[in-house]
């Protein structure tokens, strides 16, 4: 009757200590910013990569890109986003007219449903909806809700408040 037990308990503790592995699921907000940064022998900008959800300073020199950057013209006041993906990245879900609906928007889309994927993001303004393909060819959703344009030590930059 003992064995029996200790089988029982040693099969119990078994079935209570499996764990289904899901893919994580990233959430959160960052501010990127498209500030460059002179640092010897060239220059750095800031990305982020969405497996470690952190942003971080790459040289442009590096080999290695983030899933996300910014690029600004401050001639004509253009905002373009970049990624490591420089064939399929972006796919635009929509232009909204206020946070409310980019916001319900967004909350709702749960499925990627396009193959119409670009280079970059061209001309992102607040409430728009993105898809970004990462470089481990996965996606992500990123709402766009707020840009701030600022002045820095060697030119203007900007800062994109976003959600994904």
């Amino acid at each position: 009757m003992r064995k029996i037990s200790a089988v029982l308990a040693i099969l119990i503790g078994i079935c209570f200590s499996c764990e289904k592995k899901e893919d994580p699921q990233y959430r959160g907000e960052i501010l990127l910013s498209s500030e460059l940064l002179q640092a010897d022998p060239s220059w750095s900008f800031y990305g982020f990569t969405f497996e470690d959800e952190q942003i971080k300073l790459y040289p442009v020199t590096s080999s290695v890109r983030p899933d996300l950057s910014i690029t600004y013209n401050d001639f004509n006041l253009k905002v373009s986003l970049e990624s490591s993906d420089l064939d399929e990245a972006f796919h635009k879900n929509g232009d909204f007219a206020s946070a409310d609906a980019a916001e319900a928007f967004f909350n709702s889309y749960s499925e990627v449903t396009t193959s119409n994927f670009t280079a970059q993001a061209d001309t992102v303004e607040v409430n728009q909806v993105w898809t970004v393909q990462t470089a481990s060819k996965k996606f992500a959703k990123i709402w766009i809700k707020d840009s701030q344009i600022k002045t820095g030590p060697l030119s203007d930059y900007i800062e994109l408040t976003i959600k994904y």
